[in-house]
């Protein structure tokens, strides 16, 4: 035995390593050890044969011949596969088994030929003793096309399958009124009959099957069929009796059925012949009919099914709007054969709507004793898309528990699914406490308009899956997660949290599960998370935080064991350096870790290389490593198209930054030049200003503190004109008090005396800039004291006019430059000066100063 399998195994390797054609062209088998039958397993699928290959091992055990170009099974084609037990020859254009094609497999289990063209009406197509020599045959499928026969309508072969005594599993096209006849009757042993639709390699065969009566399957009734099959069939008719002649039936499947004018009510009927049996599964999911959904009572009275004991009841996707409950709660009597029974109970997608009482709800599973699994979710009462986005919800139609409520449950229950339930539980406004479910795995209450949940939930620590996803939890206590310490698997998906919650109390929320390994906080519109909240979460493996506004990665280094973090359609625009290096620290410690980012829109801009540059060498694994992208001329691209064009992009942002250099310094310069006008004009109000800062207040003198308007200084040569049209125009006409040297001046005394005290008695000091003063022995001696007039009080008392006749000297600069440009007059003194002149004069003489 021992050197037969070493033979075997050196044939598999011989086919893989080096593979050579056939004689007639074709692609070599490929040979492996068969290691559920210990022989040979012979792989000759697409090998482009048109008949059975003449080299195979003698000991193969298995044998796949798919999708070939076969047309005739020849007479002794397996003669000498006597050790064959699995034969695949589906799929190929098959249209003559000759009488001995299966001669020698006498050990053979499993037949499949499917998606063939056979003739059921011709003998010659297939002889009747053609499945003679299969004596050990247990499962056999024979499943094509139907259609291509006319109308569907072909007479079943009981002659061809009756010499099949030992075959339990039987799988066999149907014509559309089929009835099966005596010879079907010597399957003794027959325990599956499949004549629905069926998958054979990834390819669909419908079902033939469209009118049942009464004696469809009366050859049946002494034969212990446990299964029957008639998925998607498209039954015009059925007889309310047809199931009578299985006796023995334990599974019954009818899903996706098309009842065409009938409807589920009498489907349900067609029951009553297994009242009071035991079956392990009835499924009726799907069924659909003619009539409309709108304006049709889909009742389902559950009086027959309670009569019958079945482990798993399947009612989903049936459109149901209305169950009679009450049939499985008849306290105070005995329960019901259903109630004892069930194990699997699953109307998901339906309508029913309606309420519990608060009486009935908290004994509803206690009920049930042997109840393992309940699935109630998804009824689609408005809409026929599962996990509607919700509003927050107001309406309380269950009226509020005035006290805590005791739940009892099943012991045995383990997955329970209410989610997408259409009545609304409202604000959790007391404790709950749930008894005798210590064997529930699985808890789905989302999308049940639950709210408010500052009260707790206790008797559920055994819970390793919780769905509160779609419900109001924008009010939640810290504590409400300290009651399910076990919890595996978490999802509070568009749940309305808070981000001031989870900000101020996520990380105290999530404490108590050290178990956790799924969560999911996606559709919330986070903005934020805490930077540690997963930091004692070291058994994450996959975290879903799509869907919401986030703009950073909270901190992962402790997730040794993550696997998938999914960071989709958020507000990221760049992962900054800090949260890179994260990433890449964890992956170093976790290389399984998944990091997905699609829907974001990243910002390429030059502040960006650093982050583009990443995305292509980093050894996280990445979703595409190209997302969406927003270069700063507001045009939107990808990742990889920026990295691409990479030289082009980095020389745009060099110039830009040498740009903004330039720009910037000349923007100092600029503001620096500015500032030093502005400081020379106004170096007295500056100075003044500072003064008053450091507290030095300084207040200027007025007019009233002088004796004198203005003092004239002036020379012999114009003096005339001074004396006469000066003092005229200002003294006279526009009462100026003026002084002047030679005539309010002492004859003989001190010319420097008398200008100081001058000056020191004069509200202003006006200069008149001749030659012949420039060239006076007093002239720079009156310049400085006129220079020294001005101080932070009085900067505008100098007014200074200059004949234009004059050529300026040069060192005369220091004068003119600490005079306002307001505050110098350039006149012609040889001609008459006039009325504007004058009038500007007496303006400046007259001004008080502005002072801040």
């Amino acid at each position: 035995m021992v050197s037969q399998k070493v033979q075997v195994i050196i044939i598999g390797l011989v086919s893989i390593l080096t593979p050579i054609l056939s004689q007639d062209g074709t692609k070599s088998c490929l040979f492996t050890l068969d290691s559920q039958y210990g022989g040979t397993k012979s792989n000759c699928s697409s090998i482009g044969t048109s008949r059975v290959p003449g080299n195979l091992p003698t000991n193969t055990t298995s044998l796949d011949l798919t999708f070939n170009n076969i047309e005739i099974l020849r007479n002794n084609d397996f003669r000498t596969l006597t050790h064959l037990r699995y034969l695949d020859i589906s799929f190929n254009p098959i249209n003559t088994l000759q009488e001995w094609a299966f001669n020698g497999l006498t050990s053979l289990l499993i037949l499949e030929v499917n998606g063939h063209e056979l003739d059921y009406t011709d003998d010659s197509s297939i002889p009747s003793d053609v499945f003679s020599h299969l004596q050990s045959l247990t499962n056999l499928s024979v499943r094509s096309n139907v259609s291509r026969f006319p109308n569907r309508h072909f007479d079943l072969r009981d002659d061809v399958f009756g010499p099949l005594k030992r075959l339990q599993h039987l799988n066999i096209d149907t014509s559309s009124g089929a009835i099966f006849k005596s010879g079907f009757g010597n399957l003794t042993e027959l325990q599956e009959l499949v004549l629905g639709e069926t998958w054979k390699h990834g390819i669909q065969i419908n079902c033939g099957l469209s009118s049942i009566t009464n004696n469809t399957f009366e050859v049946f009734a002494n034969i212990p069929v446990q299964l029957l099959q008639l998925n998607s069939c498209s039954l015009t008719s059925f007889d309310e009796n047809f199931l009578r002649p299985f006796p023995s039936l334990k599974v019954l499947l009818f899903n996706n059925v098309d009842v065409g004018s009938n409807n589920l009510s009498q489907v349900i009927d067609v029951l009553r012949v297994l009242e009071h049996k035991n079956m392990s599964e009835i499924s009726l999911r799907s069924i659909k009919t003619l009539l409309p959904y709108i304006g049709f009572n889909r009742r389902i009275d559950l009086q027959v099914l309670s009569k019958i004991c079945v482990n798993n009841l399947d009612l989903s996707d049936n459109s149901i709007n209305t169950v009679n409950f009450d049939v499985l709660f008849p306290y105070p009597k005995v329960r019901p054969l259903l109630s004892n029974c069930l194990k699997r109970l699953n109307i998901a997608k339906n309508r029913i709507s309606g309420t519990i009482s608060k009486t009935v709800f908290p004994y509803f599973m206690r009920n049930l004793p042997n109840i393992e699994e309940v699935d109630l979710s998804d009824q689609r009462i408005f809409s026929f898309d599962k996990y509607v986005t919700r509003v927050r919800h107001r309406s309380h139609r269950h009226g509020n528990f005035d006290k805590d409520i005791n739940i009892t449950g099943s012991q045995k229950l383990i997955y329970f699914n209410m989610g997408g339930l259409p009545h609304e539980l409202g604000p959790l406004t007391v404790n709950v406490h749930v008894s005798q479910t210590e064997n529930l795995k699985y808890f789905n209450i989302s999308y049940c308009g639950l709210s408010n949940l500052q009260h707790r939930i206790t008797g559920l620590e055994n819970l390793e899956v919780l769905d509160l996803s779609g419900n109001d939890l924008s009010i939640i206590n810290e504590t409400f997660m300290d009651a399910f310490p076990n919890l595996t698997k978490l999802y509070i998906s568009n749940s309305f949290i808070t981000n001031d919650f989870i900000i101020k109390n996520g990380t105290r929320f999530l404490r108590p599960l050290e178990k956790l390994e799924h969560l999911d906080i996606s559709n919330n519109g986070l903005v934020i998370l805490p930077k540690d909240i997963f930091n004692f979460r070291i058994t994450l493996k996959i975290i879903n935080l799509s869907g919401n506004k986030l703009v950073a990665i909270p901190d992962l280094l402790h997730l040794v064991k993550l696997e998938s973090l999914y960071l989709n359609h958020n507000s990221l625009t760049a992962i900054h350096r800090p949260n890179r290096n994260m990433l890449d620290k964890t992956t170093e410690v976790n290389t399984n870790l998944s990091v997905y980012m699609m829907g974001n829109t990243f910002i390429c801009t030059c502040d960006s290389i650093s982050f583009l540059l990443w995305l292509d060498e980093t050894k996280v694994k990445l979703d595409g490593r190209n997302y969406s992208c927003l270069e700063s001329t507001g045009q939107m691209t990808f990742t990889k198209s920026v990295y691409k064009r990479w030289p082009s992009f980095h020389r745009q942002c060099i110039s830009s930054l040498l740009l903004n250099y330039t720009l910037g310094g000349l923007s100092i310069t600029i503001v620096s030049l500015i500032t030093a006008f502005v400081f020379v004009k106004n170096k007295m109000k500056l100075l003044l200003i500072l003064l008053r800062m450091i507290g030095q207040h300084i207040y200027p003198r007025k007019r009233k503190d002088f004796i004198y308007d203005a003092f004239i200084i002036y020379t012999d040569s114009i003096s005339c004109w001074v004396c006469n049209e000066l003092r005229t125009e200002l003294e006279t006409n526009r009462g100026i008090e003026l002084n002047l040297r030679d005539r309010d001046h002492i004859p003989g005394g001190s010319m420097a005396d008398d200008l100081l005290e001058a000056m020191r008695h004069s509200w202003k000091i006006v200069l008149i800039l001749t030659e012949e003063f420039l060239r006076s022995n007093l002239a720079y001696f009156t310049m400085c004291n006129c220079l020294s007039s001005i101080t932070l009080t009085t900067p505008h008392r100098l007014i200074i006019i200059i004949d234009d006749q004059m050529n300026i000297p040069t060192n005369i600069d220091f004068l003119l430059e600490a005079v306002s440009e307001d505050n110098i007059l350039y006149v012609n003194l040889q001609y008459g000066l006039t009325d504007e002149f004058w009038g500007k004069l007496s303006t400046e003489i007259k001004s008080e100063e502005n002072l801040v």
